[in-house]
């Protein structure tokens, strides 16, 4: 049977980050590889699937695509390596303010990578030590007026790399699996804002979460975006790299309580199921056992929405609030019969962040 562009895709995108073990080799036609070139970028894949087209001698696509491409792989590299100067800046600048903080996702994910510069990165996110009150104090006294929200306040750019501050790493909906994710949050701060690390090309040091960290909170991140706006396939492949750094049978049975606990057990077993489907993740890195059903529902929403939902045909794009509010209530709808609790509180919790934004106006 034929494979289809879906298939041929992953197939290469396992290749390009060493999954599984496919050893036929993938045919693709200069039509296939315009298609594929367009998944990845909507998913913000090229430079890791560049990567391995890069290492494949058999399979590549027609020199003028190859060259546009390889472009592209090189404006990744490049935004990399500014981006982890900008992470290394903005931590220095708050350790000299006597802050202690963590760069969450990005610049920490690109080290579990096959190489530190595939991976597209994005904005900064500085988990700051001290809390929403003094942490949103300090930073108003540099970006005065600048956007907030529950978990994060926007602050200046970095050298042209957008930043945010969070004085809380992620929330969940229901008030109270995000009143146990914040006492979490508390209990393993110290550990984060004391793991430092060495950026690659001579950046400098900058401390990013464990990896034991990493297997719930970034989980958290994965769901808090599914329900609020839609996710790529890029956060999955971190995931994956994150689960790829291994876990002892105990850690695995202490993580399993930890996401019944903080109602991620559903969106973790939905995940496992996109894992192990599309990069062929095998049991003994499953942190939960695999459901079919909520998976097939989720790889769905990752192939129609692309990075952050931004292809989404099924919604309009308006940046209206009128029109935001009717989209997050249409994702709710649709959502409702795979994971409830996050859907059903979710109105609660905007009462709950209008009067909390009230607060710290």
């Amino acid at each position: 049977m034929a494979q289809t562009i879906t298939e041929k895709f992953f197939q290469l995108l396992r290749g390009a980050i060493g999954a599984g073990n496919d050893e036929a080799t993938v045919e693709v036609s200069p039509e296939d590889w315009e298609q594929i070139y367009r998944i990845a970028r909507q998913q913000s894949l090229l430079g890791v699937l560049f990567y391995g087209i890069q290492r494949c001698a058999e399979v590549k696509p027609e020199r003028k695509l190859l060259l546009k491409w390889y472009s592209l792989s090189e404006k990744i590299k490049q935004g990399n390596m500014k981006a982890n100067r900008a992470a290394v800046e903005l931590t220095e600048f708050f350790r000299r303010e006597g802050f202690r903080s963590c760069v969450l996702k990005g610049q920490g994910n690109t080290l579990n990578y096959p190489a530190p510069h595939v991976r597209t990165s994005g904005d900064i996110d500085l988990w700051v030590e001290g809390g929403a009150e003094v942490v949103l104090a300090f930073a108003r006294r540099f970006v005065p007026g600048s956007k907030f929200c529950y978990h994060h306040i926007e602050f200046r750019k970095v050298d042209g790399v957008e930043t945010e501050v969070h004085y809380r790493p992620s929330f969940m909906n229901n008030l109270v699996h995000n009143w146990r994710m914040q006492r979490w949050f508390d209990e393993v701060a110290d550990e984060q804002f004391r793991h430092e690390v060495e950026l690659p090309e001579g950046a400098g040091r900058v401390c990013v979460p464990t990896h034991g960290f990493n297997r719930i909170y970034q989980m958290s991140h994965i769901s808090n975006h599914v329900f609020h706006e839609g996710i790529g396939l890029r956060q999955i492949v971190d995931y994956y790299f994150v689960l790829r750094q291994g876990f002892t049978e105990e850690e695995r049975l202490r993580d399993e309580r930890l996401l019944r606990r903080l109602g991620l057990y559903d969106m973790a077993a939905a995940v496992m199921y996109v894992l192990q489907t599309t990069l062929h993740l095998g049991e003994e890195l499953m942190i939960v056992p695999a459901n079919r059903r909520l998976g097939t529902f989720l790889l769905n929403e990752l192939l129609e929405g692309g990075n952050f939902g931004r292809y989404d045909q099924r919604v309009g794009h308006s940046r209206s609030a009128w029109a935001k509010n009717v989209r997050r209530l249409r994702r709710d709808v649709r959502m409702m019969w795979y994971f409830p609790s996050e859907c059903l509180w979710e109105p609660v919790f905007r009462w709950f962040h209008f009067f909390w934004r009230v607060r710290y106006r």
